[in-house]
């Protein structure tokens, strides 16, 4: 009886020792196993988050913040401080004045009406017709009397909604960076020379009057 009493001791703390064993190898066992679920679940998520993110706006690649048409309009024109129909307007004019709207010369068009705007004397000219600070104002300065021949006739009111052109986006383009590409007052269609001018594209308007440093504000 004694001895089957040792016995059963025996088998209980050999037991004991085994079963602490296999708890002691399921735990580094394990460990590391859930470690990797833990991390392949956060992956998964991040992945998620990220795609998601990149339909909003994020390149998924480059993980670099894209800034749409829409919103580079909205930055101008409070950047401007242009209502909606004001930029309408604007857009319409330089569209109707650039030739074939084409991107370079719709650049070159509204490079100009923005050197007008930095020009003491057409500053001046537009706030002595539509009043203290109108004269920097892009839209005032588009719609000065005797400037823009499309304006004057409602030429340029077919392109109000035009935004679906290369010269549109080379509006947005220049508002928005300010790249200057020249630094005249005037053009004339390119049926007319003009000595000294210079054109942007083939068969761009002809650019001269060359804004002055001591004009410059």
């Amino acid at each position: 009886m004694n001895k089957l009493i040792e016995n059963t001791y025996v088998l209980h703390y050999k037991w004991g020792c085994i079963k602490n064993k296999i708890l002691k190898n399921i735990k580094y066992i394990s460990m590391p196993i859930i470690y990797l679920l833990v991390m392949l679940i956060a992956y998964d998520t991040t992945e998620y988050i990220n795609t998601f993110t990149s339909y909003q706006t994020y390149d998924s690649y480059t993980k670099v913040a894209i800034v749409t048409e829409d919103m580079k309009k909205d930055i101008i024109l409070e950047k401007y401080n242009l209502t909606e129909n004001e930029f309408k307007v604007l857009c319409g004019i330089v569209l109707s004045e650039a030739e074939y709207n084409s991107y370079d010369d719709a650049y070159a068009v509204i490079n100009t009406i923005y050197n007008r705007t930095h020009s003491k004397n057409w500053v001046s000219s537009v706030n002595n017709h539509f009043g203290s600070g109108k004269g920097n104002s892009l839209y005032y300065q588009a719609i000065s009397p005797n400037q823009f021949t499309v304006y004057q006739s409602g030429a340029y009111k077919k392109y109000l909604n035009d935004t679906d052109n290369e010269g549109y986006k080379a509006i947005i383009d220049f508002l928005y960076t300010e790249k200057i590409m020249h630094n005249y007052l005037s053009f004339r269609s390119n049926s007319i020379k003009v000595k000294n001018s210079e054109s942007f594209s083939e068969k761009g308007n002809n650019y001269f009057n060359v804004m002055k440093e001591e004009n410059r504000i």
